[in-house]
């Protein structure tokens, strides 16, 4: 008995395959290892940061003047408050709007109080810069409007 192949059949073998597999395996490797694990907590980092000014400035506004919130960053972490006092965390519930990063440092010390407009009273916009290792991120607060980013 005779088999004829067709002209026209095609197809890759077995060991074609085995090979594209085992160098993609390889390529892998390599191209996990470059991912930086510091650049994503410190645009995390940053993204926290903003809602957490955001917040404050849309609570003061929603107060209609009467309660100033007030957000106070250090070199470590930010305390949301209002007037000085602990607010309730809006998310877990719990007495103290704080964070504090143990492997991020932020190279900007300030308060900025928002009044019944959102304006933060500042004269001029502040950037904080976020950094963890060689990476880092900005947030910039403007003046007047107080919009963030």
């Amino acid at each position: 008995m005779f088999f004829y192949r067709n002209k026209h059949q095609s197809g890759f073998t077995l060991i074609e395959l085995v090979m594209v597999i085992v160098i993609m395996g390889v390529l892998s490797v390599f191209a996990v290892s470059k991912f930086n694990r510091n650049a994503f907590d410190v645009v995390a980092a940053s993204g926290e940061l903003v809602q957490a000014i955001r917040y404050a400035q849309d609570k003061s506004m929603s107060h209609s003047g009467a309660v100033n919130y007030q957000i106070d960053i250090t070199g470590t972490g930010y305390t949301v408050t209002q007037g000085g006092v602990d607010i309730v965390h809006p998310i877990d519930g719990t007495l103290g709007y704080t964070k504090t990063w143990t492997d991020i440092t932020l190279d900007t010390s300030a308060t900025i109080i928002f009044n019944a407009y959102g304006d933060p009273g500042l004269g001029s916009p502040v950037t904080i810069t976020l950094s963890k290792g060689s990476n880092s991120d900005s947030v910039t607060v403007e003046d007047v409007t107080g919009f963030t980013r």
